[in-house]
């Protein structure tokens, strides 16, 4: 995005969003959007607005993700199955509503704009009352985009230690967290270490589970980064991976 001209990227949105016109036909185009993290690059058009037509194109294209169905074309019975409520759980995952309301509050002369604008903002509310905090955080960790809030706090973690098992007993939450670790976003690697340092804390036995998922080493490379911050979150996490009983210490 970084090194792509503004013109580049309104002809990629137009393109992606011209491809949305084919989810309710399609159960393929709807898995490798999914796949593929079109949602997340959509929504960081929109928080960099880069010009209005490509605001206006990528608006358009999560609009039409967020309402599209798996009426027409299903997924096979072996897959989950993706459609507008998916990429609605990606989108808060990413923190589109936060985008959306601060849109709301702007004078818009596109009308496409203000209307898909509206739209978006009564699905994703929608859609955030039926959630709840653990499907917006998994949500949000599965988008990658981890900002600080409610969602990272000691009493989140108390109530919620146990969903970090996951439906199969994997905790492929706590490995997807690992993984944000290396993010390039430091805010994000912050995060992702405090996350982890208050799972090994609330989750019995989470000091050996994530040790097992090399969570201790990779942590321990970012004692020492530049940014204090990011260092201060590793140095914590690190120690509640190694102390017994965290709380008589801290």
């Amino acid at each position: 995005k970084n090194s792509a001209s503004v013109q580049q990227l309104y002809e990629l949105s137009f393109c992606v969003w011209a491809l949305t016109y084919e989810c309710n036909s399609s159960a393929s185009i709807r898995a490798t959007f999914a796949r593929d993290n079109a949602v997340h690059s959509l929504v960081d058009l929109v928080s960099s607005a880069p010009r209005e037509k490509v605001v206006r194109v990528a608006l358009s294209a999560l609009r039409s993700l967020a309402q599209c169905n798996s009426d027409v074309s299903p997924m096979p019975s072996s897959k989950k199955e993706v459609n507008g409520s998916t990429f609605l759980n990606e989108m808060i995952g990413c923190g589109l509503i936060k985008y959306v309301d601060q849109m709301k509050e702007r004078q818009w002369t596109d009308p496409d704009i203000v209307e898909d604008l509206d739209v978006l903002h009564k699905l994703l509310h929608d859609n955030f009352k039926e959630m709840s905090r653990w499907d917006v955080y998994l949500a949000e960790v599965q988008s990658g985009s981890l900002e600080w809030g409610f969602l990272h706090t000691e009493k989140f973690f108390k109530e919620n230690a146990k969903n970090f098992e996951g439906p199969d007993g994997d905790f492929f939450v706590v490995k997807l967290l690992v993984a944000l670790t290396t993010s390039n976003d430091e805010e994000v690697q912050a995060i992702a270490c405090y996350d982890i340092g208050e799972f090994v804390r609330h989750y019995p036995n989470g000091r050996a589970i994530a040790r097992s998922l090399g969570a201790k080493d990779i942590v321990m490379k970012l004692v020492d980064h530049p940014n204090k911050e990011l260092q201060r979150h590793a140095l914590t996490a690190v120690s509640k991976m190694m102390v017994q009983n965290w709380a008589a210490v801290h």
